[in-house]
């Protein structure tokens, strides 16, 4: 776009900088946002993935080795599960992460869930 004036023209370009330089800079603090969200998120589910591991290895490991079937009872494994929650909470809070802020408290069960399968799978290679 030329126009006869060239106040004018030096306007616009600079105006026209301007705008795509905030829109490439707000494309890009919202890049930086993603890949923080992303990485907190990551470092969240790694947490369960640990809590659920040492929930076995602190509590159904054992239950699991004297019995004969290797099986827990309903109620074991609904405290397991509870057990592995509050774990996951707890290591998160002692690395100053506050899991419900990234995870939301009803999909904390289901994440608890997947690592568990995650964990039965290992155990069965």
């Amino acid at each position: 776009m030329i126009t006869s004036i060239h106040i004018l023209d030096q306007f616009l370009f600079y105006s026209m900088v301007a705008v795509f330089g905030s829109v490439w800079a707000i494309m890009r603090a919202y890049e930086l946002y993603q890949q923080l969200k992303n990485s907190r998120y990551r470092l969240a589910l790694t947490i369960i993935e640990s809590a659920v591991q040492k929930t076995y290895d602190t509590y159904t490991r054992e239950i699991k080795k004297a019995r004969e079937d290797g099986k827990l009872t309903p109620e074991e494994r609904k405290k397991a599960f509870h057990l592995a929650m509050q774990t996951a909470i707890e290591m998160a809070r002692g690395q100053n992460i506050e899991l419900n802020n990234i995870i939301r408290k009803e999909l904390l069960p289901y994440f608890i869930h997947r690592a568990l399968q995650k964990l039965k799978l290992q155990r069965s290679r």
